[in-house]
């Protein structure tokens, strides 16, 4: 008895679960980060020095265009129906996580 189909679907579901946490607990942070840098400028003080927006999204476009035709590789579609399944735990899991988290 083949048992790795199911434990593939398990796995998608606890994936998308964890990244539903994730998701959530990175929200909060980002939000309370924004807050210490908001009051740290205002009472003065500079935590991370010559860094601009400007530079952020050169770095992160580069990135991206240097690896986008990697892409393709990295998703090997095989049965329709299967991946699906997958997809739609997936997206389960993570709407469980964002929603309990």
């Amino acid at each position: 008895m083949d048992i790795s189909g199911y434990i593939l679907i398990l796995i998608a579901f606890i994936d998308g679960l964890l990244f539903g946490l994730a998701i959530k607990k990175g929200i909060v942070s980002v939000i309370l980060l924004i807050i210490a840098f908001v009051l740290a400028s205002y009472a003065g003080l500079a935590f991370i020095p010559k860094i601009s927006l400007g530079t952020i999204w050169t770095d992160v476009s580069g990135f991206l265009i240097s690896n986008i035709d990697k892409v393709p590789g990295l998703v090997s579609l095989g049965h329709v129906g299967a991946i699906t399944i997958v997809t739609v735990l997936f997206l389960v899991g993570l709407g469980v996580g964002i929603w309990k988290g």
